[in-house]
Protein backbone atom coordinates (compact mmCIF):
# COMPACT_ATOMS: atom_id res chain seq x y z
CA UNK A 1 0.00 0.00 0.00
CA UNK A 2 0.95 3.70 -0.13
CA UNK A 3 2.45 5.72 2.72
CA UNK A 4 -0.95 7.24 3.44
CA UNK A 5 -2.41 3.80 3.81
CA UNK A 6 0.33 2.80 6.25
CA UNK A 7 -0.71 5.70 8.52
CA UNK A 8 -4.20 4.29 9.08
CA UNK A 9 -5.44 3.48 12.59
CA UNK A 10 -4.23 0.45 14.47
CA UNK A 11 -7.54 -1.30 14.01
CA UNK A 12 -7.18 -1.15 10.26
CA UNK A 13 -3.56 -2.18 10.53
CA UNK A 14 -4.60 -5.16 12.58
CA UNK A 15 -7.08 -6.16 9.90
CA UNK A 16 -4.53 -5.75 7.17
CA UNK A 17 -1.99 -7.79 9.11
CA UNK A 18 -4.41 -10.60 9.63
CA UNK A 19 -5.37 -10.53 5.97
CA UNK A 20 -1.72 -10.71 4.98
CA UNK A 21 -1.14 -13.64 7.28
CA UNK A 22 -4.15 -15.30 5.75
CA UNK A 23 -2.88 -14.72 2.20
CA UNK A 24 0.47 -16.21 3.10
CA UNK A 25 -1.29 -19.31 4.26
CA UNK A 26 -3.58 -19.84 1.31
CA UNK A 27 -2.00 -23.18 0.83
CA UNK A 28 -3.61 -24.10 4.13
CA UNK A 29 -7.03 -25.30 3.15
CA UNK A 30 -8.40 -24.29 6.56
CA UNK A 31 -7.46 -20.57 6.21
CA UNK A 32 -9.11 -18.52 9.07
CA UNK A 33 -12.21 -20.66 9.10
CA UNK A 34 -10.87 -22.90 11.86
CA UNK A 35 -9.45 -22.36 15.33
CA UNK A 36 -6.10 -23.72 14.17
CA UNK A 37 -5.88 -21.16 11.41
CA UNK A 38 -6.74 -18.23 13.72
CA UNK A 39 -4.17 -19.33 16.28
CA UNK A 40 -1.51 -19.55 13.56
CA UNK A 41 -2.28 -16.01 12.44
CA UNK A 42 -2.19 -14.65 15.98
CA UNK A 43 1.20 -16.25 16.55
CA UNK A 44 2.77 -13.67 14.26
CA UNK A 45 4.79 -11.21 16.51
CA UNK A 46 3.64 -8.22 14.45
CA UNK A 47 0.00 -9.09 14.99
CA UNK A 48 0.62 -9.51 18.73
CA UNK A 49 2.18 -6.04 18.94
CA UNK A 50 -0.72 -4.51 17.05
CA UNK A 51 -3.19 -6.07 19.49
CA UNK A 52 -1.24 -4.79 22.48
CA UNK A 53 -1.34 -1.23 21.21
CA UNK A 54 -5.00 -1.32 20.15
CA UNK A 55 -8.20 -0.74 22.16
CA UNK A 56 -8.95 -4.42 21.90
CA UNK A 57 -6.28 -5.25 24.45
CA UNK A 58 -6.89 -4.68 28.21
CA UNK A 59 -5.20 -1.46 29.46
CA UNK A 60 -1.92 -1.67 31.32
CA UNK A 61 -2.13 -1.98 35.10
CA UNK A 62 -1.98 1.36 36.93
CA UNK A 63 1.27 1.92 38.74
CA UNK A 64 -0.15 4.05 41.59
CA UNK A 65 -2.03 2.41 44.49
CA UNK A 66 -5.25 3.41 46.26
CA UNK A 67 -6.75 3.01 49.74
CA UNK A 68 -10.23 1.78 50.73
CA UNK A 69 -11.49 2.76 54.21
CA UNK A 70 -14.17 0.56 55.77
CA UNK A 71 -15.78 1.05 59.18
CA UNK A 72 -18.08 -1.56 60.71
CA UNK A 73 -20.43 -0.74 63.58
CA UNK A 74 -22.88 -2.96 65.45
CA UNK A 75 -26.51 -1.88 65.43
CA UNK A 76 -27.66 -0.18 68.68
CA UNK A 77 -28.64 -2.48 71.51
CA UNK A 78 -31.75 -1.65 73.55
CA UNK A 79 -32.18 -2.72 77.17
CA UNK A 80 -35.33 -2.25 79.24
CA UNK A 81 -36.04 -2.64 82.93
CA UNK A 82 -37.22 -0.68 85.97
CA UNK A 83 -35.26 1.49 88.33
CA UNK A 84 -35.90 2.53 91.92
CA UNK A 85 -34.38 5.65 93.48
CA UNK A 86 -33.73 5.75 97.22
CA UNK A 87 -32.33 9.27 97.66
CA UNK A 88 -34.03 12.65 97.98
CA UNK A 89 -30.98 14.41 96.57
CA UNK A 90 -30.69 12.67 93.23
CA UNK A 91 -32.19 13.88 89.92
CA UNK A 92 -33.05 11.51 87.11
CA UNK A 93 -30.58 13.17 84.71
CA UNK A 94 -27.71 15.60 85.25
CA UNK A 95 -29.10 18.78 86.83
CA UNK A 96 -27.22 21.78 85.45
CA UNK A 97 -28.37 25.40 85.70
CA UNK A 98 -26.33 28.17 84.04
CA UNK A 99 -23.41 25.77 83.66
CA UNK A 100 -23.37 24.81 87.35
CA UNK A 101 -24.16 21.29 88.55
CA UNK A 102 -26.68 21.19 91.36
CA UNK A 103 -26.11 17.53 92.33
CA UNK A 104 -23.06 15.30 92.19
CA UNK A 105 -24.74 12.51 90.22
CA UNK A 106 -28.04 11.31 88.73
CA UNK A 107 -29.97 8.12 88.07
CA UNK A 108 -28.76 8.10 84.47
CA UNK A 109 -25.11 8.57 85.48
CA UNK A 110 -25.31 5.72 87.97
CA UNK A 111 -26.70 3.26 85.40
CA UNK A 112 -24.88 4.14 82.18
CA UNK A 113 -21.18 3.60 83.11
CA UNK A 114 -21.70 -0.03 84.13
CA UNK A 115 -23.72 -0.73 80.95
CA UNK A 116 -21.08 0.91 78.72
CA UNK A 117 -18.33 -1.15 80.31
CA UNK A 118 -20.15 -4.49 80.36
CA UNK A 119 -21.39 -4.24 76.77
CA UNK A 120 -18.26 -2.38 75.59
CA UNK A 121 -20.42 0.30 73.93
CA UNK A 122 -19.35 3.73 72.66
CA UNK A 123 -22.24 5.78 74.05
CA UNK A 124 -25.65 5.49 75.70
CA UNK A 125 -29.01 7.26 75.61
CA UNK A 126 -31.42 7.07 78.56
CA UNK A 127 -35.22 7.03 78.06
CA UNK A 128 -37.85 6.71 80.79
CA UNK A 129 -41.61 6.77 81.34
CA UNK A 130 -41.77 10.21 82.95
CA UNK A 131 -39.60 11.45 85.78
CA UNK A 132 -39.76 12.28 89.47
CA UNK A 133 -38.49 15.46 91.17
CA UNK A 134 -35.02 15.43 92.66
CA UNK A 135 -36.43 15.27 96.23
CA UNK A 136 -38.93 12.49 95.44
CA UNK A 137 -38.04 8.83 95.87
CA UNK A 138 -39.07 6.23 93.29
CA UNK A 139 -40.09 3.11 95.22
CA UNK A 140 -42.21 -0.01 94.65
CA UNK A 141 -41.56 -1.92 91.44
CA UNK A 142 -39.78 1.08 89.97
CA UNK A 143 -40.09 3.28 86.89
CA UNK A 144 -39.79 1.72 83.39
CA UNK A 145 -36.76 2.81 81.38
CA UNK A 146 -34.94 1.96 78.15
CA UNK A 147 -31.18 2.25 77.74
CA UNK A 148 -29.99 2.63 74.15
CA UNK A 149 -26.39 1.46 73.73
CA UNK A 150 -24.55 2.80 70.67
CA UNK A 151 -21.85 0.64 69.08
CA UNK A 152 -21.93 -2.31 71.51
CA UNK A 153 -19.23 -4.94 71.03
CA UNK A 154 -20.92 -7.55 73.19
CA UNK A 155 -24.44 -8.15 71.97
CA UNK A 156 -24.77 -11.89 71.42
CA UNK A 157 -28.18 -13.15 72.55
CA UNK A 158 -26.60 -16.02 74.47
CA UNK A 159 -24.64 -13.54 76.62
CA UNK A 160 -27.34 -10.93 77.17
CA UNK A 161 -29.03 -12.37 80.26
CA UNK A 162 -25.74 -13.01 82.00
CA UNK A 163 -24.51 -9.47 81.31
CA UNK A 164 -27.87 -7.98 82.31
CA UNK A 165 -27.64 -9.73 85.67
CA UNK A 166 -24.13 -8.31 86.09
CA UNK A 167 -25.51 -4.85 85.31
CA UNK A 168 -28.18 -5.18 87.99
CA UNK A 169 -25.53 -6.21 90.53
CA UNK A 170 -23.15 -3.40 89.60
CA UNK A 171 -25.76 -0.63 89.80
CA UNK A 172 -27.15 -1.83 93.14
CA UNK A 173 -23.71 -1.41 94.75
CA UNK A 174 -24.16 2.39 94.86
CA UNK A 175 -27.11 2.05 97.33
CA UNK A 176 -28.80 5.06 95.71
CA UNK A 177 -30.35 3.36 92.69
CA UNK A 178 -31.36 -0.21 91.86
CA UNK A 179 -32.38 -1.73 88.53
CA UNK A 180 -34.42 -4.91 88.09
CA UNK A 181 -35.64 -7.17 85.30
CA UNK A 182 -33.12 -5.79 82.80
CA UNK A 183 -33.44 -7.48 79.42
CA UNK A 184 -33.06 -6.87 75.72
CA UNK A 185 -35.91 -5.14 73.88
CA UNK A 186 -36.81 -3.73 70.49
CA UNK A 187 -36.20 -0.12 69.45
CA UNK A 188 -39.95 0.40 69.06
CA UNK A 189 -40.33 0.23 72.84
CA UNK A 190 -38.80 3.71 73.16
CA UNK A 191 -41.78 5.46 71.57
CA UNK A 192 -44.18 3.34 73.62
CA UNK A 193 -42.27 4.20 76.77
CA UNK A 194 -42.56 7.92 76.14
CA UNK A 195 -46.32 7.53 75.75
CA UNK A 196 -46.42 5.90 79.18
CA UNK A 197 -45.10 9.18 80.56
CA UNK A 198 -48.25 10.89 79.31
CA UNK A 199 -51.78 10.52 80.69
CA UNK A 200 -52.38 6.93 79.53
CA UNK A 201 -51.53 5.38 82.88
CA UNK A 202 -51.73 5.99 86.63
CA UNK A 203 -49.25 6.58 89.43
CA UNK A 204 -49.43 5.85 93.14
CA UNK A 205 -47.98 8.34 95.65
CA UNK A 206 -47.45 8.57 99.38
CA UNK A 207 -47.04 11.99 100.98
CA UNK A 208 -46.46 13.27 104.50
CA UNK A 209 -48.51 16.43 105.01
CA UNK A 210 -48.65 19.03 107.78
CA UNK A 211 -51.98 20.81 108.32
CA UNK A 212 -52.69 24.13 110.01
CA UNK A 213 -55.67 22.55 111.82
CA UNK A 214 -56.17 19.22 113.50
CA UNK A 215 -58.67 16.69 112.14
CA UNK A 216 -59.96 13.39 113.42
CA UNK A 217 -59.77 10.32 111.21
CA UNK A 218 -63.54 10.45 110.75
CA UNK A 219 -63.39 14.06 109.54
CA UNK A 220 -60.58 13.24 107.09
CA UNK A 221 -62.58 10.34 105.65
CA UNK A 222 -65.65 12.52 105.24
CA UNK A 223 -63.99 15.58 103.70
CA UNK A 224 -61.48 13.97 101.34
CA UNK A 225 -63.79 12.38 98.79
CA UNK A 226 -62.78 10.91 95.44
CA UNK A 227 -62.56 10.69 92.50
CA UNK A 228 -61.95 14.37 91.94
CA UNK A 229 -61.10 16.28 88.77
CA UNK A 230 -58.51 19.03 89.12
CA UNK A 231 -57.93 22.17 87.10
CA UNK A 232 -54.18 22.69 87.26
CA UNK A 233 -52.51 25.80 85.95
CA UNK A 234 -48.85 25.29 85.11
CA UNK A 235 -47.11 25.41 88.52
CA UNK A 236 -45.03 28.46 89.36
CA UNK A 237 -41.96 26.29 90.02
CA UNK A 238 -41.88 24.95 86.44
CA UNK A 239 -43.35 27.94 84.62
CA UNK A 240 -39.90 28.87 83.26
CA UNK A 241 -39.74 25.64 81.23
CA UNK A 242 -43.38 24.59 80.71
CA UNK A 243 -46.15 26.12 78.60
CA UNK A 244 -48.67 28.20 80.53
CA UNK A 245 -51.95 26.33 80.31
CA UNK A 246 -54.69 24.74 82.39
CA UNK A 247 -54.52 20.94 82.55
CA UNK A 248 -57.48 18.80 83.70
CA UNK A 249 -56.23 15.90 85.83
CA UNK A 250 -58.01 13.19 87.79
CA UNK A 251 -57.24 11.96 91.29
CA UNK A 252 -58.70 8.46 91.28
CA UNK A 253 -58.36 7.68 95.00
CA UNK A 254 -57.41 9.44 98.25
CA UNK A 255 -56.73 7.85 101.61
CA UNK A 256 -55.66 10.05 104.51
CA UNK A 257 -54.26 8.53 107.69
CA UNK A 258 -53.84 10.67 110.80
CA UNK A 259 -50.41 9.94 112.34
CA UNK A 260 -50.15 12.82 114.84
CA UNK A 261 -51.80 16.09 115.70
CA UNK A 262 -51.97 18.08 112.43
CA UNK A 263 -49.93 15.47 110.53
CA UNK A 264 -51.35 13.00 108.01
CA UNK A 265 -50.10 10.49 105.45
CA UNK A 266 -51.77 10.69 102.05
CA UNK A 267 -51.95 7.70 99.72
CA UNK A 268 -53.01 8.82 96.26
CA UNK A 269 -53.64 7.29 92.86
CA UNK A 270 -53.58 9.94 90.15
CA UNK A 271 -53.62 10.35 86.43
CA UNK A 272 -50.12 10.65 84.97
CA UNK A 273 -49.06 14.27 84.67
CA UNK A 274 -50.72 15.37 87.93
CA UNK A 275 -48.66 17.82 89.95
CA UNK A 276 -49.09 16.20 93.34
CA UNK A 277 -47.24 18.81 95.39
CA UNK A 278 -49.53 21.49 94.01
CA UNK A 279 -52.58 19.32 94.66
CA UNK A 280 -51.62 19.36 98.34
CA UNK A 281 -50.89 23.05 98.93
CA UNK A 282 -52.88 24.60 96.05
CA UNK A 283 -50.05 26.65 94.49
CA UNK A 284 -51.63 29.98 95.50
CA UNK A 285 -54.95 28.93 94.01
CA UNK A 286 -53.54 27.71 90.68
CA UNK A 287 -54.65 24.10 91.42
CA UNK A 288 -58.31 23.69 92.31
CA UNK A 289 -59.47 21.89 94.32
CA UNK A 290 -56.56 21.02 96.60
CA UNK A 291 -56.16 19.19 99.91
CA UNK A 292 -55.99 22.60 101.56
CA UNK A 293 -59.23 23.81 99.99
CA UNK A 294 -61.03 20.51 100.64
CA UNK A 295 -60.11 20.70 104.35
CA UNK A 296 -60.43 24.51 104.49
CA UNK A 297 -56.97 24.91 106.00
CA UNK A 298 -53.35 25.34 105.01
CA UNK A 299 -51.59 22.18 103.87
CA UNK A 300 -47.87 21.79 103.36
CA UNK A 301 -46.19 18.72 101.85
CA UNK A 302 -43.12 17.50 103.75
CA UNK A 303 -42.19 14.31 101.87
CA UNK A 304 -43.33 12.65 98.67
CA UNK A 305 -42.65 9.21 97.22
CA UNK A 306 -43.80 7.52 94.03
CA UNK A 307 -44.85 4.03 95.13
CA UNK A 308 -45.91 2.58 91.78
CA UNK A 309 -46.06 3.39 88.08
CA UNK A 310 -48.85 1.45 86.41
CA UNK A 311 -48.29 0.36 82.83
CA UNK A 312 -50.71 1.69 80.27
CA UNK A 313 -53.59 -0.63 79.46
Amino acid sequence: GTGAGAKGNSSCACTVGVSTASSAGKEDAEGLTSIRGVLRALADPKIDELLRSSALYPPRRRAEGFTISLQLEHAPLYLTGRYTKHSRQLPQTAWVIDGVRKCDSSVQELIEPAALRLFRADAAKFHSAGREDVDVRMLGEGRPFVLELVGPRRAADSENRHICMQLETEVCKCNLVAVTNVRRCEASLVSGLLKQGEDAHRKDYRAVVRLSSDFSQEELDRLLTFPVTLAQQTPLRVLHRRTLMCRPRTVHSIRATRIAKRFIVLDLTTQAGTYVKEFVHGDLGRTCPSIGSMLNCEADILQLDVTNVHSAT
